[in-house]
């Protein structure tokens, strides 16, 4: 038996979210403020002791239907026929907005007991597996509530208003068996809390962050994970039955000698009330020792060292936050497999929230590491267990989220949209020639992080050099970039392509810089040339994504459409900007083409208090070694540099170029139109 769907409704901003789970681990990832808090935030207001909800955590698309439900309450009110008034009312009550969260169920009738789960079946198809629950913040009395609204003194308070104040009064938590399939509900009666949690148990893990490395505050962090772990663990063994025996041992010496120590103060305590009416009971003094609050009070942990033991605050918040949650999530397995009766539910569902918080990757992937392997044992102890972890962790998504043969099936991307959450499930992703695919995928996002899920915008570039001197171009034309979160991927025109599912799946503005890489008919490189219209490019971006074109002629006479892809893609690739026209093939090409007057100038700069003057091309170390007559006549092809190492150095000298000095480089044109496209 296992979860399958959490659907939420009109909860803040996760107006209509449905959550599909794995059997083993979902991953929720997103921007921050996209609602991944939100939902377990839902999860633990529904199902804890206390429900506390009020008005604000109504979704804000619920205010107009708020509105139009009143008006159908206006036209009930005025109705006189009794059959229209009943429908109205039904209209009425279908309309006016609640809060829900479905939890859909899967079962196997010939493994799984259906004692508990029984509670929420609604059919009598014996080929049906599922089973749904809504729990709901629910209106009690329609009527009552506009009645109140309508016949207010203060008329100039609104519906939203008022409903702030006053929906509590009209609003109760419910919860109904549902038929998923047709909407059809039978509200549960009596203490239905109890009855989901013998079906599932929700658990949750938060890192610590209240910690901080000061000596001495750190809330004896392992202290409460050991304690906790103790809890819950089998009380049967022979080592817990010493430790036991030991300390009750020790609590029966030491009350004789509290006896004694205490003894002459107990005797005047009782003299206190000689001569009033006063009445002070005898005190006895015992000795008990718990062996819980003994591991969680009186044992300090050490972290060992060569020399000595460091205490457990002179470690870093990180190590303590892992053993932390591992310990939680261990505490949880302990309590599900070594309940005094029977186990607490059929299965457990644990939400962890940020995880990464306070430890470095390295430490993350340890962390997802240990994880998966306790659910491993967990389910060879035949306890199944889900987990739901929230995260802007690359590190775990790429250790966790991505695997070859499942490609990035666990990944649940939220996404914001005019103040809405929608989510998108990875299971729907398609792509093209899978496993090399998700092999490529999952090696990349591992070297290069997985910021793709977290970013406003996204950049692809091909090499080193646009993505060292992006930054610099960003800040020259595109400032409003700056404000974004925008992360640059470098990826190779031959692999860039590989990115086109993904990138429209998850609908973030993504700008693809590239080159031209014109090659001859003996597929060498060469310059470009619009008169050799057999010319083609090697480039897979252009060929095989946009603009879909191999041939250069046809590439360079492509319009701005041909360039953009679905709206959310947009490739720049090398353009004339020259007169008479000149076409480059790599970036660097055209970075010198477009600053051919200002590298072949001369500047008067003061060294040495005096001023002398200084060719703007030495300030390149590979346009040094080039004399000043043989830079004039070479044209920006010959003066490119061809291998990686060389174009590494390139990027370096712009970089530290004194603009200040010999003046302000431009960014290529095509380069300059695509930023601003992309900071729109």
């Amino acid at each position: 038996m296992r979860l399958t769907h959490i659907s939420i409704r009109n909860f803040r901003m996760l107006a209509a979210v449905d959550l599909s789970l794995e059997s083993d681990i979902t991953l929720v990832v997103g921007k921050n403020n996209t609602g991944k808090t939100s939902l377990f935030e839902a999860i633990k207001i529904f199902l804890s002791d206390e429900t506390n909800i009020s008005f604000e955590d109504f979704s804000q698309n619920c205010y107009p239907t708020f509105r139009d439900s009143y008006a159908i309450y206006e036209r009930y009110v005025a109705e006189n026929n009794d059959e229209e008034k009943n429908k109205i009312l039904k209209e009425l009550q279908g309309k006016i907005p609640k809060i829900e969260m479905y939890l859909r169920f899967a079962y196997d009738s010939k493994k799984d007991s259906l004692v508990e789960l029984s509670e929420f079946i609604t059919d009598l198809d014996m080929l049906r597996t599922d089973a749904c629950l809504c729990v709901s913040y629910h209106p009690i009395n329609t009527l009552g509530l506009f009645k109140d609204f309508s016949s207010r003194q203060d008329k100039s308070v609104g519906l939203i208003k008022f409903l702030q104040t006053k929906i509590t009064q009209y609003y109760r938590v419910k919860c109904f068996a549902v038929d998923w399939p047709t909407g059809n509900r039978r509200e549960l009666e009596g203490a239905f809390k109890n009855k989901i949690t013998k079906v599932v148990s929700f658990e949750e893990i938060h890192a610590l962050r209240i910690l901080d490395d000061k000596k001495g505050d750190r809330n004896n962090t392992l202290a409460l994970g050991f304690a906790k772990y103790y809890k819950y663990r089998n009380k049967g063994g022979e080592d817990i039955t010493s430790l036991e025996s030991k300390l009750q041992s020790m609590s029966e010496e030491l009350k004789l000698k509290y006896k004694d120590i205490l003894g002459g103060i107990l005797s005047e305590l009782k003299t206190f009330g000689a001569h009033t009416p006063i009445v002070i009971p005898e005190i006895v003094i015992d000795s008990v020792f718990d062996s819980e609050a003994v591991i969680k009070n009186n044992i300090k942990y050490y972290y060992k060292q060569d020399e000595i033991d460091l205490p457990e605050s002179y470690n870093g918040l990180g190590y303590s936050n892992l053993i932390y949650m591992i310990l939680e999530f261990a505490s949880f397995l302990e309590k599900q497999k070594n309940s005094s009766e029977k186990r607490v539910s059929q299965f457990l569902v644990v939400t962890i929230e940020e995880p990464e918080a306070h430890m470095h990757p390295q430490m993350q992937q340890v962390f997802i590491k240990q994880i998966v392997e306790l659910l491993r044992k967990a389910l060879v102890d035949g306890i199944v267990v889900q987990l739901i972890i929230t995260s802007h962790s690359s590190h775990i998504i790429s250790e966790a989220g991505i695997d070859v043969k499942r490609g990035f099936n666990r990944l649940r991307y939220f996404k914001r949209k005019n103040d809405v959450v929608f989510l998108k499930d990875f299971n729907d992703l398609y792509v093209d020639d899978q496993k090399k695919t998700y092999r490529f995928l999952k090696q990349y996002l591992n070297i290069h992080k997985s910021d793709l899920f977290f970013a406003d915008k996204v950049i692809i570039v091909e090499g080193v050099t646009e993505r060292l001197l992006l930054p610099q171009m960003i800040a020259k034309v595109a400032t409003a970039l700056q404000n974004e979160y925008v992360t640059i991927l470098e990826a190779g025109g031959a692999y860039t392509h590989k990115f086109e599912q993904i990138l429209n799946f998850v609908e973030i503005k993504t700008l693809v810089i590239t080159d031209l890489d014109s090659i001859d008919a003996s597929k060498k490189a060469c310059r470009v040339d619009l008169k050799i219209l057999e010319q083609k490019t090697s480039n897979h971006t252009l060929s095989k994504w946009l603009p879909k074109k191999s041939l250069i002629h046809e590439i360079l006479g492509s319009t701005e459409t041909d360039k953009i892809y679905k709206g959310i893609v947009r490739v720049a690739f090398q353009i004339n900007e020259s007169t008479p026209p000149y076409y480059s093939r790599s970036f660097e090409e055209s970075f010198i083409q477009v600053n051919s007057s200002l590298l072949r100038s001369k500047k008067k700069v003061l060294k040495s208090g005096k001023e002398v003057e200084k060719s703007v091309k030495n300030e390149f170390s590979r346009f040094r070694v080039i004399s000043e007559e043989s830079f004039e006549t070479l044209d920006s092809f010959d003066l490119a540099p061809k291998t990686s190492k060389a174009k590494t150095r390139f990027a370096f000298d712009v970089m530290s170029f004194n603009e200040q000095e010999f003046g302000k480089w431009k960014v290529p044109l095509y380069i300059k139109e695509g930023l601003e496209w992309l900071a729109i």
